[in-house]
């Protein structure tokens, strides 16, 4: 017969959980999104994310906040310092830091590309070097630049407009005449509203969910320039990940890198059938215009950073 303090230890240890060596090595990782999961820009991450932490259970499990709990612009900095794992948004956030990363907003190749013809490991080095950061990859690469205006324009020229504009493009419609001015995604409905803006450069996707398809009449084209939002993880907790979580991690880039352009057709197909139901008008202004801010933004980088611009051109485009 078993001692009845021998039964209850042999009970106890029965009892204790037995953890696996994968459960016991998952780690999670909080990122940061420049948008909320509604907004149409941050869906490909979410989604990313959602097959990341199914495929890549018991090794990296990871939670997104949004702008409401850090403001988009200081995402890319609480990443640099450590205070978040990952960060989605756009590159152009933190040029000021790093002014090698307008050129993927001047990339005219897919990210598989780039990863396959070296330019990916062109990227990562300067975003290790400058941003403190691991550059995974980039979604919702291909969505192009437009212009939006609600009074028609006369030869390819924007003056006498008034447009809301940021860095990313602000010279270039300046150079067709426009005036123009800044102002929160979230006041540009009221401006068109009341009269003080007459248009707005922006991408493809998104003016349905601001209201804006009923305030614009025309979208001047061809598309510019490129929409890309990169996902970066800090340097810090990418080297102190595990072998088989970095390469979880890396393999869920690839895929993302081959979803990518399926997702992004068929948003397209979507936000052009909207515009079309608006009746937005689309103007062909011929391939200079788009070509416009490319030169401009290549003699920007040529200046700021030219051996980067040497190196990296010709595999981006």
């Amino acid at each position: 017969m078993i001692p009845k303090t021998i039964a209850a230890f042999a009970a106890m240890i029965i009892a204790i959980p037995i953890w696996t060596p994968a459960l016991a090595a998952e780690i999670r990782l909080t990122a940061a999104s420049f948008q909320g999961e509604q907004v149409v820009f941050a869906k490909p991450f979410y989604r990313w994310v959602a097959e990341t932490n199914q495929r890549c259970r018991g090794k990296v499990a990871i939670d997104v906040v949004g702008p409401e709990a850090i403001k988009s612009e200081r995402q890319w900095l609480e990443l640099r310092e450590g205070r978040i794992d990952m960060y989605f948004g756009p590159a152009n956030y933190y040029r000021g830091e790093l002014a090698e990363a307008d050129v993927l907003n001047l990339a005219k190749i897919e990210p598989a590309e780039q990863r396959r013809n070296g330019a990916w490991a062109i990227l990562n080095e300067i975003h290790n070097k400058k941003l403190n950061a691991w550059y995974l990859t980039t979604l919702i690469a291909g969505v192009k630049f437009y212009v939006y205006t609600s009074k028609p324009v006369k030869d390819g020229r924007f003056d006498g407009l008034r447009l809301r504009a940021v860095p990313l493009y602000q010279i270039f419609v300046e150079n067709l005449g426009a005036r123009t001015t800044y102002m929160p995604a979230t006041d540009i409905r009221s401006a068109l509203e009341n009269g003080t803006i007459d248009g707005f450069g922006w991408p493809l996707w998104g003016l349905d969910y601001f209201g804006w398809e009923k305030l614009v009449r025309y979208r001047y084209g061809p598309g510019f320039m490129d929409t890309a939002a990169p996902v970066l993880v800090n340097l810090e907790r990418w080297r102190s990940l595990s072998e088989e979580q970095r390469q979880c991690l890396n393999d869920m880039a690839a895929w993302a890198e081959k979803v990518g352009p399926l997702w992004r057709a068929e948003e397209d197909a979507r936000q052009l059938a909207m515009l079309e139901r608006a009746g937005i008008e689309y103007v062909d202004l011929g391939p200079e215009f788009a070509r416009g801010p490319e030169k401009i933004y290549w003699k920007m980088l040529r200046t700021s950073a030219p051996d980067f611009a040497r190196k990296i051109r010709s595999l981006i485009e």
